[in-house]
């Protein structure tokens, strides 16, 4: 088989740039958690408009 093939991409991230990644990590985190308890509720407990 023939060699892979591939890019290499390196990022340099000052202290202020990594403590706002970390931030913007746990909101979406906290959001995904608050989605996944909303799909995990009962969906016959609101009326749908054919009720």
């Amino acid at each position: 088989m023939g060699s892979v093939r591939g890019i290499t991409i390196e990022l340099g991230f000052d202290d202020k740039t990594k403590l706002k990644l970390r931030a913007i990590a746990k909101h979406a985190e906290a959001l995904a958690d608050e989605l996944d308890r909303i799909d995990a509720t009962n969906v016959y407990e609101h009326p749908t408009e054919e009720e």
